[in-house]
């Protein structure tokens, strides 16, 4: 699959690179932040009685 490789020859799983990437983790972890707050709010205010 790719040929990114350790010292030793071993292949780097995907995942490892994923998590080796601090600033993507960052982003993905404020937009799902602000995903999971604002549906959450939106859920909220569908959900209140209409008079």
């Amino acid at each position: 699959m790719s040929n990114r490789t350790t010292p030793d020859g071993e292949d780097i799983p995907a995942m490892q690179r994923l998590y080796n990437r601090i600033w993507l983790l960052a982003a993905a972890a404020i937009v799902f932040f602000l995903v999971a707050y604002v549906g959450w709010g939106l859920l909220d205010l569908l959900s209140l009685p209409v008079r």
